[in-house]
């Protein structure tokens, strides 16, 4: 079972009915890009498109998941087979999503550790000097930063609830959308977090001030622009 091979036999079946790749997205209230991802193997069609597919086609969702026709004798032996599949392929997603949780959390923890400790190193030594509004705004932005981290990560493992839905209404690719989308997220976290412990300077060194606006409106314009990215590759535009 790979999208790669349920694409082709999509569009066999498509063929066969003499339909364009549009016509059966109208059929099936799709979009033609969803239609042309699952043909070129690049999506897969979900639960409810699957089942549309097989009433207007004629033929079992089992069959569309194997890619090709099968004897009805045979159907038995081939659903426990993709019902295999399947759980193999969930297993594996978990192993994946495991092993890129520990990744991430090392990399947060490098990325994190030696600011941090530099930050805390300026604290204790110039902690007379700092004043009352630097240190609010590097709490606001440590909190800021704690909420698009822990969302990027929670995003990253396939929660797309909490990304708005008008933004993935076109997606077919949920899984590489949501892993897309974790990455400027969890970048403008770690960013915004460094550019609060550079605020706490800014009543001792007044660049510090300077660096800390640029680092942030800098990573917020790219992250942003970044989003738009990802929004256009899977999405097919913003909205």
């Amino acid at each position: 079972m790979t999208a790669q091979k349920c694409g082709e036999f999509i569009a066999i079946l498509r063929k066969e009915k003499e339909l364009t790749q549009k016509q059966l997205a109208e059929i099936l209230n799709v979009s033609d890009k969803a239609v042309s991802r699952w043909e070129t193997g690049k999506g897969f069609p979900d639960v409810t498109s699957l089942v549309n597919l097989s009433e207007h086609f004629g033929v079992t969702v089992n069959e569309l998941l194997a890619g090709e026709r099968v004897e009805p004798e045979n159907l038995p032996n081939l659903a426990d087979k993709n019902i295999i599949n399947i759980i193999e392929k969930n297993e594996k997603h978990k192993r994946i999503g495991l092993i890129q949780t520990i990744l991430i959390s090392i990399f947060f923890v490098a990325v994190m550790v030696p600011p941090f400790v530099a930050v805390v190193y300026e604290i204790i030594k110039l902690k007379p000097a700092i004043s009352d509004e630097s240190f609010q705004g590097f709490v606001i932005l440590s909190l800021v930063s704690l909420c698009l981290i822990i969302s990027g990560i929670s995003i990253r493992k396939g929660n797309i609830n909490l990304i708005h839905s008008y933004h993935y209404t076109r997606v077919i690719d949920r899984a590489g959308y949501c892993k897309a989308m974790s990455v400027p997220t969890i970048v403008l976290g770690i960013l915004l977090i460094i550019s609060g412990g550079i605020m706490l300077l800014a009543s001792v060194h007044y660049i510090a001030e300077i660096i800390s606006t640029v680092i942030t409106v800098g990573s917020a314009v790219v992250c942003i622009l970044w989003i738009f990215k990802v929004q256009f590759k899977y999405n097919g535009g913003i909205f």
